[in-house]
């Protein structure tokens, strides 16, 4: 399964220092051969192994949102042939990635990997702190997913 599989990880924030416990664990995997899929909050932060390949989202402006890069993803599994996804992302993020990643791509197998993150001063006031996180995710989550789908366009 090895070949078929791939990370997919998503940034928490835009900061370098927000991200350092999910870069931790993506150079961790991507050391086991895995290629890694992100976007450019991540990406640039990455230290792999010569060899690991590393494929980034395309970022049109300041951000992009985890719904976009995973329908990005979805395209690349498909040209890819990857089967399965060690989907890589802050704990209290993960649960509406894998969401997406299922309605965008429900053949796909997924390995959860939460990773503790801490919410630190970045550009994106909602992962500053927990009561701005909760609020803006709860919103989302009972959001239709139609109307979920327009909203991050």
């Amino acid at each position: 399964m090895a070949d078929t599989t791939v990370i997919l990880a998503l940034a928490y924030g835009v900061g370098q220092q927000i991200n350092y416990p999910l870069k931790r664990q993506v150079e961790h995997l991507a050391n086991k051969g895995y290629p890694v899929y992100t976007q450019h909050d991540l990406g640039v932060i990455l230290e792999l192994k010569l060899g690991v390949s590393l494929l980034m989202a395309h970022q049109p402006g300041d951000h992009i949102s985890s719904l976009a890069i995973i329908e990005q993803f979805a395209q690349a599994a498909k040209v890819n042939g990857w089967k399965a996804v060690k989907l890589v992302a802050a704990s209290q993020h993960i649960w509406r990635c894998a969401r997406d990643l299922k309605e965008v791509l429900p053949e796909i197998y997924i390995d959860k990997i939460p990773v503790e993150t801490a919410y630190l001063p970045d550009i994106q006031p909602w992962v500053t702190s927990p009561s701005r996180w909760w609020t803006r995710e709860l919103i989302i989550r009972l959001l239709p997913w139609p109307l979920y789908r327009r909203l991050c366009d």
